[in-house]
């Protein structure tokens, strides 16, 4: 089980109704935790996954920053997470 901190900026704290939460996930991938989250937040999914490309969406941007390491965008949905990450939704 890995530990996330997860950010919401923008209009993504329409469906979250929040800023920042700690979760616990076993997703290995951007991808997978996006899939996650929309079971929690309906539609989160639809926010950042184009359904007809299933890459990610030009209106939106995702950051992740391993421990102790600089943020980067991410531009492929399959990026690995690790425990201790901190992943930005935009």
């Amino acid at each position: 089980m890995k530990k996330l901190e997860l950010r919401y900026v923008a209009h993504v704290t329409a469906l979250t109704h929040c800023l920042l939460e700690d979760h616990q996930t076993m997703a290995s991938s951007i991808r997978e935790l996006v899939a996650e989250l929309d079971g929690t937040y309906p539609g989160f999914q639809e926010m950042f996954v184009n359904p007809r490309t299933e890459a990610m969406n030009l209106n939106v941007m995702i950051y992740y920053g391993a421990p102790n390491k600089t943020p980067i965008s991410v531009i492929d949905l399959d990026h690995p997470i690790g425990d201790g990450g901190t992943v930005t939704f935009w």
